[in-house]
This record gives C-alpha cells, sequence and structure tokens, in this order.
C-alpha cells in the first residue's frame, strides 16, 4: 500500500490561554470565524493535507491548551513535533511573556532545533500602536530565542492565517529538500 502524501508533519501549536489559538485553527481548516470558541481541554488534534512546492504534506497538528494545569499532559503530546507555532494576543500584550515558556516546552520534548513561529493573533482589535509593540516586542523574542520569524494574524479578517502555516510548512521543505540535495535555491524562509 502506497502513502499519498510526501511528507508527514506534526506541529505543535502553544501560547497563554485565550490567545485565540483554537480560532486560529478553526479559521484555517474551514476558513470560518468563530468568535466563541470552547477552553481547549489539555489538547485537540486536527489533520489537513495540502499541496505546497509541488509536495503533497499531511498536517498533524495539536492545539495544546494555555492554562497551565494542563502542562503536566502536554509533554508526551509534543514528542515527534517538526514544528511549532506559538501564539500571543495583540491586544494584550502581556500574553507574550509566556512565549519562552513554551518555545522551552517545545524543545525540550520534541528537539532543541526545531523551527517555531511566533504568531501574533487578533490584529483585527489591535490598535497601530498595539501592533507596532507587538512588532518591537516580536523581534525581540525572535532573537533571544532563535525563532525562525513572526507573523501578525487576525482570525476574524482570515488575515495571514494560511501565510502563517504556508512559511513553517515552507520552512520544513527547505529543511527536507537539503537534507536530500534537492533544495531550491529560490526557496527561503526568514
Amino acid at each position: 500500500m502506497s502513502k499519498s502524501f510526501d511528507y508527514n508533519f506534526k506541529i505543535v501549536t502553544g501560547g497563554a490561554g485565550g490567545v485565540g489559538k483554537t480560532t486560529f485553527l478553526h479559521r484555517y481548516l474551514t476558513n470560518q470565524f468563530f468568535a466563541n470558541t470552547a477552553l481547549t481541554v489539555g489538547v485537540q488534534l486536527h489533520s489537513h493535507l495540502i499541496e505546497r512546492q509541488g509536495k503533497k504534506i499531511s498536517l498533524v497538528i495539536w492545539d495544546l491548551g494555555g492554562q497551565e494545569h494542563f502542562r503536566f499532559v502536554q509533554d508526551k503530546f509534543i514528542k515527534g513535533a517538526v514544528a511549532g507555532l506559538v501564539f500571543f494576543d495583540i491586544s494584550s500584550i502581556g500574553s507574550i511573556l509566556q512565549v519562552p515558556e513554551w518555545v522551552t516546552l517545545f524543545r525540550k520534548n520534541a528537539a532543541p532545533n526545531i523551527p517555531i513561529l511566533l504568531v501574533g493573533t487578533k490584529m483585527d482589535i489591535a490598535s497601530e500602536e498595539m501592533q507596532q509593540q507587538a512588532e518591537t516586542e516580536a523581534a525581540i523574542r525572535i532573537k533571544e530565542l532563535d525563532l525562525c520569524g513572526y507573523i501578525a494574524t487576525s482570525s476574524k479578517w482570515g488575515k495571514n492565517v494560511e501565510e502563517a502555516i504556508y512559511s513553517l510548512v515552507d520552512a520544513l521543505l527547505v529543511q527536507r529538500m537539503s537534507a536530500t540535495g534537492t533544495a531550491h535555491p529560490s526557496t527561503a524562509f526568514n
């Protein structure tokens, strides 16, 4: 029996409770916006098939609950992940303070060098000043934590939701193709 995809990528998501991880994933998977999603209890699993750079890719996305009392079960769900998305709420900049904790959790339980993309959410309710502050804070976290980039998103508007996933997938494809010597020189990731 042959597989129906070229790559299978396990991606984990993390961030403070209420920052919009589940809403983001719902928008990505269904292209619909739900303002009131239920609290993620422990973890939710999503799978999705995409085509990128001529490759068929199976994405398995683990949405980890943001509340502290779920941490004790999350280690085992992170194992085997090849990449991560760490979220914070642009309209509540204090949520970025939990980013280092999530990055540490991912790298401790998956691999020390997995690519992690920082994702700012709720830009639709954030003022211009909040968005600028988020950009500044994100740049600091990228440098301090060796993250692969930052993208501001709005699940309500659908802005940059697919782009966030695709940029992480593109980074993984570059990584895989470089390992096999088939990377395209025009393919890059910031």
